[in-house]
């Protein structure tokens, strides 16, 4: 078999394996993308929760609150991830979409808040004892 009848098998294998690629590119975008969209569907709805419940004055407000805040300021308020197992398994749920959801959006997750801002200073006030 000669360099010349070898070149166009070759071809062919070099397409079918970029072809093989390129589909497994895609799938796997799409994965990605529908993975994206329940948090975006439920994200908000969790967010609220936490915020209610960071707005009280129970120990699982505490962790909300400080759970809330990692996600607002990291570097400030990192995430002690034994924080989650002191909330009951509707919260734990809630702060897991919550903080899978902050890792997507475009935006911060405290601007889903009515006057969020406002509230992540409250917490932050209430969490360093500048308000009691």
């Amino acid at each position: 078999m000669t360099h010349e009848s070898r070149m166009p098998r070759l071809s062919a294998c070099l397409n079918e394996r970029t072809r093989q690629a390129i589909e497994t590119a895609q799938a796997n975008e799409a994965t990605a993308e529908q993975r994206l969209t329940e948090p975006e569907r439920v994200g908000n709805a969790a967010l609220v929760r936490l915020a209610e419940v960071a707005n009280g004055h129970s120990g699982q407000s505490h962790h909300c609150r400080r759970i809330l805040l990692a996600v607002y300021n990291g570097p400030e308020w990192p995430l002690e991830l034994t924080r989650l197992r002191c909330l009951d398994r509707d919260l734990q749920r809630a702060a897991l979409i919550v903080i899978e959801w902050a890792t997507y959006s475009g935006r911060e997750l405290h601007e889903y808040l009515d006057d969020g801002d406002r509230l992540m200073h409250r917490f932050w006030a209430l969490e360093t004892g500048e308000e009691a």
